[in-house]
């Protein structure tokens, strides 16, 4: 029970800082490009000091070693949703140009924008190195397969699924600092007092820039564009993705903080990069932007209801 109100405290810290950004938002407090540069501090700089920190500051060696079987929840999870979507786009009579994005949108969660700074919020610090095992396999997937069929929507392209431009967004700034924080946990290289405390400081950013950057996005008037596709992806996201988790999770013996991220990371919107990568092909990034904004608006009912059937595990 103790842990239940602990968890309801969280949810309520991360609606009050949506609903701050929400109100200034509307209020025209961010002029220009601010936005963009909040979003990039996060993505670029706070997150992957986030990395570093907790990473170097939570684990030993033998916790790494004993972390990568874990990897196979998210592999297994993931590529399930991802060949579920293609089947539903084909019994929903999705249009061939659609298919590409709607898979997507089944398949991959926002696990480092909303998922890192809402475990964050949930659970402390410690749980972001979880996230990251989640997000390595969501971005590598995602990069790879989820982007190749987006740009297979536009029947002009006609692209392979390894490219250079797919490796250097797999490698990104956060990706490269959880990989330097295994390499000096494992070797048991500590880093300098003030250069460790620089990193939780500019890592604490996390969670209040980016709840506010959603805020500020977040387009409740989406709500009524709602269609059959969009359900479709609710209930993959919400109800199919944690329900598939919880049930992989019992064929394993996981920390318990590692199950709770597992759950909630599972159960997070849709990747906005969906949308960015169908604009640039050609694609349907116009029902792929009203997808992502509709789910970032019911994950705000979904994380209550997942602290109520995993707060406790």
């Amino acid at each position: 029970m103790a842990n239940f109100f602990a968890g309801v405290q969280g949810v309520l810290t991360i609606l009050l800082m949506i609903s701050g950004g929400w109100i200034l938002g509307r209020k025209n407090w961010f002029p220009g490009d601010t936005i963009t540069v909040m979003s990039r501090l996060v993505l670029q700089i706070s997150i992957p000091a986030m990395m570093l920190s907790s990473v170097i500051s939570t684990f030993t060696r033998e916790d790494i070693i004993r972390m990568g079987p874990a990897l196979l929840l998210p592999l297994i999870s993931i590529s399930f949703l991802y060949c579920l979507g293609a089947a539903l786009a084909r019994v929903l009579r999705v249009p061939a140009g659609r298919r590409g994005v709607f898979r997507a949108n089944i398949a991959f969660s926002n696990t480092v924008f909303v998922g890192v700074p809402v475990n964050v919020a949930l659970f402390g610090e410690q749980a972001a190195p979880y996230v990251t095992l989640y997000y390595l396999v969501n971005t590598v997937l995602f990069w790879t397969f989820g982007v190749y069929f987006i740009r297979r929507d536009n029947e002009a392209q006609r692209v392979p699924v390894f490219s250079l431009k797919s490796l250097q967004q797999i490698f990104s700034p956060s990706i490269i600092c959880f990989g330097i924080a295994l390499f000096l946990v494992l070797y048991e290289i500590n880093l300098p007092v003030f250069i460790l405390g620089s990193l939780k400081y500019i890592a604490a950013l996390t969670t209040p820039l980016a709840m506010l950057v959603i805020g500020v996005g977040l387009d409740l008037s989406a709500l009524r564009r709602v269609n059959r596709q969009i359900v479709t992806v609710l209930f993959a996201r919400f109800i199919l993705a944690p329900a598939l988790i919880f049930f992989l999770l019992t064929t394993m013996e996981l920390p318990s903080l590692m199950k709770k991220v597992f759950l909630v990371t599972a159960g997070m919107p849709v990747m906005t990069q969906i949308t960015l990568i169908a604009k640039a092909y050609g694609a349907d990034h116009e029902n792929a932007g009203i997808t992502a904004t509709v789910t970032t608006a019911v994950s705000l009912v979904a994380i209550p209801v997942y602290m109520i059937l995993f707060g406790d595990l």
